[in-house]
């Protein structure tokens, strides 16, 4: 069972801090061999949802307003639980993140093309041509549904 967490950056532990920065560099920096600066000024002003099983982060995202809407990014699970529905959870999350602090707004994100599909299974949809960003291919989508309501 998973243990989600939205803290934000003055709620986070030394050892969250740890974490996330561990496991984002694992994941978009080394595996995917690109050399870019990954904490950057978005970190301070996001919330951070992290997920833990058993004492390690296993699923991490991160949301916060960027311009006139709202966004996420920094999507990932660790390799050790793919394949088993962490993804569509924390995608719940993020939903439910969203929902809650950033009613009203519309969502946009910048997702890497390979991870297109998976954000259309989520009402997400493309807008725009492909472009690069930290040495990735890049689309931009927006929430199919528009403008987040929040929980009754």
């Amino acid at each position: 069972m998973i243990n989600w967490q939205s803290l934000t950056y003055d709620e986070l532990t030394k050892d969250n801090l740890y974490d996330l920065a561990y496991e984002r560099i694992q994941i978009f920096v080394k595996a995917q061999q690109r050399p870019y600066q990954e904490l950057d000024a978005a970190d301070k002003v996001a919330h951070h949802i992290l997920g833990y099983q058993d004492g390690h982060l296993v699923a991490y995202a991160r949301v916060f307003q960027t311009e006139n809407h709202a966004t996420f990014g920094r999507v990932l699970t660790a390799p050790a639980v793919r394949g088993q529905g962490v993804g569509r959870q924390l995608m719940a999350q993020i939903t439910a993140e969203l929902a809650r602090d950033f009613a009203g707004q519309s969502v946009v994100i910048e997702a890497q093309v390979d991870k297109q599909h998976f954000y259309e299974k989520f009402g997400y949809r493309i807008d725009g041509a492909p472009f690069i960003f930290n040495q990735t291919p890049h689309i931009k989508m927006v929430r199919q549904e528009g403008r987040l309501q929040a929980a009754e």
